[in-house]
């Protein structure tokens, strides 16, 4: 029987995040997707002769620890400790692998983007194996591996579906609209969305406050085709919500993002994506087609495309090419000859 591996994934708590909950189910067909301990707790063990190593160790997002909360700013002492944990961290597993999500932290304040990039740069070289979830970055130590999609959940007056989540009869929607949808936080620049739709067409904006703030500012330049929706959404109704749209519009195309993952998300309900291109974005469309995935070289571009494009039901052959490319086995496949596992 082959041995089943002990693997460590951070970050060590779900944090609500889809993403995390799916990387850990594929890894599962590989061994067992355990809680990491801690760097502390892996000096206790080795200096009282327990010390037991992982199979293999999976970081994700640790580089948002080299910044200071409150500013943005790189935080010498806190970039300091987070090498040394890393290193730390690294000892405990026979192989350890960071999937770099962002060139630099989102956070990072204005004028401190190089640094920072530099320092992630210099972070990634600690591990083992690098991984990154655009082919468009691939190469040299970095290897490809399909962003997973999401698991979809039951919709309503389906089995399985639960009483409490109902319909978006409540959200007081239009019966056609594209979609802004993610934390609501100034680096998406949802505001100049805003300004610049199209008045033909409707506009929600829809998910949890990242910076209250700006919620407020996006409150106060609302216009009859605008629908700001802030707030908690539950894993079935975000679903429903992005099932409805036209189209998922993706209108930052800043430097820190490697990929985004509501475009995924889009992709994984087989809705089209009108955005603003990205080196990944312009590498993916041939693989998912025109379809699924409008793109424009900026914002005017952008509202002159959502302006002019019928909306028309997907293709099947469309939805089938996306489980090809992203699909459960795609991403085993990926990280086995990543992770040479």
């Amino acid at each position: 029987m082959e041995q089943r591996l002990r693997i460590a994934y951070l970050p060590d708590e779900d944090m609500g995040n889809a993403y995390t909950l799916r990387m850990r189910e594929i890894l599962s067909a590989f061994g067992e997707v355990e809680r990491f301990d801690g760097v502390k707790a892996a000096l206790v063990r080795l200096v009282t002769g327990r010390w037991r190593r992982y199979d293999l160790l999976v970081a994700n997002w640790i580089d948002n620890a080299m910044l200071d909360p409150a500013s943005g700013r790189i935080a010498p002492a806190a970039s300091l400790k987070l090498f040394l944990r890393t290193l730390v961290m690294n000892a405990c597993a026979r192989k350890a692998a960071f999937v770099r999500h962002n060139n630099y932290p989102h956070a990072t304040r204005r004028g401190s983007e190089r640094l920072a990039m530099r320092l992630v740069d210099a972070l990634e070289r600690l591990f083992d194996v690098v991984i990154t979830h655009s082919g468009a970055e691939a190469g040299r130590r970095r290897h490809y591996c399909p962003h997973p999609l999401y698991r979809l959940t039951p919709r309503e007056g389906e089995p399985g579906a639960g009483a409490e989540e109902g319909g978006l009869t409540d959200m007081d929607l239009p019966p056609r609209y594209f979609l802004v949808f993610g934390r609501m936080v100034p680096h998406k620049r949802i505001e100049d969305l805003m300004a610049a739709f199209p008045h033909h067409r409707n506009l929600v904006v829809a998910g949890a406050v990242g910076d209250a703030a700006y919620v407020g500012r996006l409150a106060r330049m609302q216009r009859p085709n605008l629908f700001l929706r802030a707030g908690f959404l539950s894993e079935s109704r975000a679903q429903q919500l992005v099932a409805g749209a036209d189209g998922v519009v993706i209108s930052h195309g800043e430097g820190d993002v490697v990929v985004s993952g509501t475009f995924f998300y889009a992709l994984s309900l087989g809705r089209p994506v009108f955005a603003v291109a990205t080196p990944f974005l312009r590498w993916v469309s041939p693989r998912v087609g025109l379809a699924l995935l409008h793109l424009a070289d900026d914002l005017d571009g952008l509202c002159a495309l959502i302006r002019r494009t019928p909306s028309v039901p997907v293709p099947l052959l469309a939805r089938a090419a996306v489980q090809w490319e992203f699909g459960d086995d795609a991403v085993r496949a990926a990280l086995a000859a990543a992770l040479d596992l």
